[in-house]
């Protein structure tokens, strides 16, 4: 008998070590032995049908450059996936130079998987075609934030007229969205200014900027580090200016910055929003494009763990996609009962 309790204790001591060691891993080998004997005992992944292949397959996935939020959660989707799907894929998280970067890398087939703003999933912007490039998951919003110290007195769109802006980097999507959008509402500053967002707001706050742009989920750390020593002001647009800019961009929708973001803002800031998406190449399989999808919008409360941004990342945000889903998105989609736009499901979909 007392053989037996020993036998037990060893093994509940074994199996408590086990799992210590897949919660403080970073996703090497020992977290994803776990999670798998985890998931094979508990039932939580359910792969259905889907076959395995004979080797894992191996994906990569664009992220952007290091210390970023694409960087920050595409490394740790890329963790999830790994941990929970290993018979099926070992993917490798790159880095890259963003939005743009990762579509052209899976338009020419060099990753499967991406993350990319809707400005930049809009070919009329980009002039690029992007035929393999289909929706999986959506992130996060981003909101457009427009900032300046106090003492330059700008409270509204029509005070950046005469003054030097800051748009980001010279090329970038929203650069060129935001040229084109302030000169057809009238908006002329004096010089625009292009570089990243941290030299940007380093600029405004040694005055030689008056006013920058940028799309973040916030707090973003370079405004934050400036408001530390600035007095910073926010710009925010009247209802006409909000349906202007969703007018010209569909990828654009009205929304209002929350009171307390920064502390400049002390009430609701009305601008717009565009979204942040996890795509995927037409190269994946229906199947697995579904196993990809599924198992990380059943994976929500970890990937919130990995950036609070991501309470977003659920099913019915699939609306705010503005190119087609990929048909394994769509599968899962029709499984859990949501509804679809007919111009969202792709051609290459099989019921």
């Amino acid at each position: 008998m007392m053989k037996i309790i020993r036998l037990v204790a060893l093994s509940l001591a074994l199996g408590i070590l086990l799992t210590a060691c897949s919660e403080n891993s970073g996703g090497g080998t020992t977290a994803a032995v776990a999670d798998k004997a985890d998931n094979s005992s508990s039932g939580a992944a359910d792969h259905g049908n889907i076959q395995k292949p004979s080797s894992p397959l191996r994906y990569s996935l664009g992220t952007g450059s290091s210390g970023g939020n694409f960087y920050l959660i595409g490394g740790g989707a890329t963790t999830i996936l790994n941990n929970k799907l290993p018979d099926y894929f070992v993917i490798t998280a790159e880095e890259t130079g963003g939005s743009t970067a990762n579509l052209t890398m899976i338009q020419n087939g060099e990753a499967e998987i991406g993350i990319a703003m809707t400005s930049t999933l809009d070919s009329s912007i980009t002039g690029e075609p992007l035929d393999k490039v289909r929706g999986m998951v959506p992130l996060y919003p981003s909101y457009m934030t427009m900032y300046s110290l106090k003492s330059a007195n700008i409270n509204t769109l029509t005070d950046l007229n005469g003054r030097i802006i800051g748009l980001g980097s010279k090329g970038a999507a929203m650069d060129s969205v935001l040229r084109q959008a302030f000169d057809e509402m009238g908006i002329k500053p004096s010089s625009i200014y292009n570089d990243g967002f941290g030299a940007t707001a380093s600029a405004v706050g040694d005055g030689q900027l008056d006013a920058a742009v940028m799309f973040s989920y916030p707090p973003f750390s370079s405004i934050t580090e400036l408001e530390a020593t600035q007095d910073l002001g926010f710009i925010g647009l009247t209802e006409e200016e909000q349906k202007q800019l969703t007018d010209m961009f569909p990828f654009y929708s009205p929304d209002v910055l929350p009171a307390g973001s920064y502390k400049g803002i002390t009430e609701d800031l009305p601008v717009v929003t565009e979204w942040n998406m996890l795509v995927g190449s037409t190269d994946v399989s229906q199947e697995y494009g579904y196993l990809l999808t599924k198992t990380l919008f059943e994976s929500n409360p970890e990937l919130v763990e990995i950036h609070k941004s991501l309470t977003h990342a659920v099913p019915e945000y699939c609306k705010y996609f503005n190119i087609p889903l990929h048909a394994g998105t769509v599968q899962y989609l029709k499984e859990i009962g949501s509804d679809i736009p007919a111009e969202l499901i792709p051609e290459e979909y099989v019921e």
